[in-house]
């Protein structure tokens, strides 16, 4: 917004959409004196930001290039590591372990012992062990094994049938969350309040069903635990909820209605999608290496507290994963926002290129904020935990007041990055430029009432349960044509129910991806209105929407 010489506002007036003056500001009301000027002055600058800063400019500059340069140094080494330490995991793994004594399982009689060494796969006979082994159909099992697990063996025909089986599964798990929760947004453009509706009641409906059933089942203790919080989420949702279900539902509708134009964001989940798993394996696989090379062997760990080396691999696991998902967040508010103001061009491909390319940088600088403040939660919830088996109260006390508190700090911070990242993919400004013109942007259009009558989190989150159940289904079909019998300890109900698990799990990871959408949508066309509110009616007929909105924003003012 540019200003004319004779327009120029006063020191304490600032113009967004409108004159506004900031001493006046509610939320300003109940500060000190001394608080109340320096936030005032913080508002000012963020203005300033929005009002120099033009949207979707032409020629975007790379802002915040040391975090892009740190993160992608932090890729290379840790790919690098990876890859020179698999040798050492391959011999660690091959490694073979004590003899130990194996025996056929069966109706006959006489059947002799077999003496079996683990070679890392299940087991393979020992030739010096000259025990006579009589025929029959048993399959081999471990009698006295560690934990009491049985030792399965597989020919390789059968290992090829698994791995296909089990493949095609996670496939077809991730395929069914992608259409589910696509389904699951295109509904609500149709039957939104069906949609809200069911979301809201979904959850305390079915904790109250598995309340009954622990008490027909004889549990008496968990049964009334869960009915009753189940009654209490009835409750909060009939008496504290009712009045921003209205709203919900013309905000679900709204983002539907922009999504079902811009299909193709789907795309960017599937990515999402692909590489997050690959990037917590990649972590996994180096943090199992420096574990061989600090303590010369891979132990389960049991019974003991996280190692030193434990901290650093999960902050940088963090970091990634969160990365990956603020990229595929930033890629959607960039289309909807496109969306809102009727930009042309290709929105998707303009989007990606901002969100990998000129503002990559905000987003590996938001996201590792929120990586350490999760690291030292993690380190300070060990500690508790080392606390309460030494029995000091006391340091317990004092780590669980301090775990509270970065949960919470945490969680507000993952929570607000997600509004300022709306600017980053608007503006292009740096990331300490976008948190300024976020927090001005809320404070003067009213934003902090339209916020906090909003649930769709409840509409993504049954959703991306929906993308569960589903995928858990496709992968069970699919395993039912591609499974066959494993031997008589793997047989194939076993393989279809492993594979069904393996299918909720990528059917959660790729519906959560494309709820993500809906979550997105949401707080990138509320900017944009909160900015330029009379497109939402003139431009898209959101008429009851944008009246809503403007009812809220006025009483809060």
């Amino acid at each position: 917004m540019n200003l004319a010489p004779g327009n120029l506002p006063s020191s304490r007036t600032v113009m967004f959409n409108r004159e506004i003056d900031v001493q006046n500001l509610k939320e300003l009301q109940d500060l000190p004196e001394k608080r109340r000027e320096g936030r005032a002055q913080e508002i000012r600058s963020g203005v300033n930001f929005l009002q120099r800063a033009p949207r979707f400019p032409a020629n975007r500059r790379c802002v915040d290039l040391p975090w892009v340069i740190l993160f992608l140094l932090t890729v290379l080494a840790l790919i690098v590591f990876s890859a020179t330490s698999i040798d050492d995991l391959q011999k660690q793994s091959a490694e073979p372990a004590e003899p130990r004594v194996l025996a056929f399982q069966g109706d006959v009689d006489g059947y002799e012992p077999v003496q079996y060494v683990d070679d890392g796969f299940g087991g393979s006979p020992d030739p010096s062990y000259d025990a006579p082994i009589s025929s029959g159909d048993g399959a081999p099992f471990e009698r006295d094994g560690p934990n009491g697990v049985e030792n399965i063996h597989l020919s390789k025909s059968q290992a090829k049938h698994l791995i296909l089986a089990v493949s095609l599964a996670g496939i077809a798990g991730a395929f069914g969350g992608l259409i589910s929760a696509s389904l699951w947004i295109l509904a609500a453009k149709t039957c939104a309040s069906a949609v809200v509706y069911t979301s809201l009641y979904t959850v305390p409906s079915i904790i109250v069903l598995v309340g009954i059933v622990l008490l027909v089942a004889g549990s008496v203790q968990g049964g009334l635990i869960c009915c009753l919080v189940g009654v209490l989420l009835f409750m909060l949702v009939m008496w504290c909820w009712a009045r921003y279900i209205p709203f919900t539902i013309e905000v679900a509708q709204m983002v539907a209605a922009a999504f079902s134009e811009n299909l193709e964001m789907v795309a960017i989940s599937a990515f999402g999608g692909l590489l997050g798993p690959i990037w917590v394996i990649l972590v996994v696989v180096a943090y199992a290496a420096c574990e061989l090379k600090l303590t010369g062997n891979l132990s389960d760990g049991e019974g003991k507290e996280s190692s030193d080396a434990f901290y650093p691999f999960f902050f940088v696991c963090v970091w990634g994963s969160g990365v990956i998902q603020n990229i595929c967040h930033v890629a959607y508010c960039g289309v909807f926002s496109r969306w809102y103001y009727e930009e042309e061009g290709a929105p998707l491909l303009k989007s990606l290129q901002v969100a990998l390319g000129t503002s990559f940088g905000s987003i590996c600088q938001g996201t590792l904020i929120i990586a350490a403040i999760s690291t030292v939660e993690t380190a300070v919830r060990s500690s508790r935990r080392q606390a309460q088996q030494d029995g000091n109260m006391v340091g317990c006390v004092i780590s669980l007041v301090l775990e509270c508190f970065l949960s919470c700090i945490g969680d507000l911070m993952e929570y607000f990055n997600q509004w300022v990242f709306v600017l980053c993919a608007i503006r292009g400004g740096t990331f300490c430029d976008s948190v300024k013109g976020t927090c001005a942007m809320i404070s003067c259009s009213g934003m902090k009432a339209v916020i906090g009558d909003l649930l769709i989190d409840r509409v993504v989150m049954l959703g991306s349960i929906l993308s569960a159940i589903a995928g858990a289904g496709l992968a069970a079909l699919a395993a039912c044509l591609a499974a066959t019998d494993a031997g008589q300890q793997l047989s194939k109900a076993d393989i279809i129910g492993l594979c069904s698990l393996l299918g909720s799990l990528t059917g959660l990871i790729s519906g959560g991806g494309v709820m993500g959408i809906m979550s997105s949508g949401t707080k990138a066309i509320l900017m944009c209105w909160a900015e330029d509110p009379d497109r939402l009616h003139q431009d898209h007929g959101f008429e009851d929407v944008h009246e809503e909105l403007s009812n809220k924003a006025r009483e809060w003012k």
